[in-house]
């Protein structure tokens, strides 16, 4: 299993946002400090408004900001506005459970158990606790770029 690169864009973008939750973030500052290109920093950014984990202000210091508290938005809130919910196989997708081999399938239950500590497991870990480890990758990268680490 493996995530798509916009859901692991989407966890860098929102950990990096959850540093600093009172600053308004610019798509293009964004795009500078994490070094994902900026057209993809939009896309992903847009999907997290629809999908209300982020807010969007207007203006010449607009941005974004969280739309929740970063101790309420969870990997899989995050994974699930990018790539829909978790599905390991075909027949856990949507709750459809239609394939060629179901009615001989002995694998399924088992597929289920595991789907579900998969989802259990990102469930289990929110945006508070990856911004811990962050800020210190976060000023070590600014200080090698030659920038002023900012206050977190």
């Amino acid at each position: 299993m493996k995530l798509s690169n916009m859901a692991d864009y989407a966890v860098v973008l929102m950990t990096h946002i959850a540093i600093r939750p009172e600053t308004v973030h610019s798509a293009a500052d964004l795009a500078d400090e994490t070094h994902i290109p900026l057209p993809t920093v939009s896309k992903v950014l847009g999907a997290m408004v629809r999908g209300q984990l982020l807010m969007s202000h207007r203006g010449t210091r607009g941005g974004f900001t969280l739309a929740q508290d970063r101790a309420s938005v969870t990997v899989s809130d995050i994974i699930q506005v990018v790539d829909g919910p978790v599905a390991l196989t075909n027949c856990l997708e949507d709750g459809v459970g239609e394939c060629g081999l179901e009615s001989g399938c002995h694998a399924r239950q088992h597929w289920n158990k595991i789907n579900t500590a998969v989802e259990d497991a990102l469930n289990s870990v929110s945006l508070a606790d990856l911004v811990p480890s962050v800020p210190d990758f976060f000023a070590a990268s600014q200080k090698a770029e030659g920038k002023e680490s900012q206050p977190f």
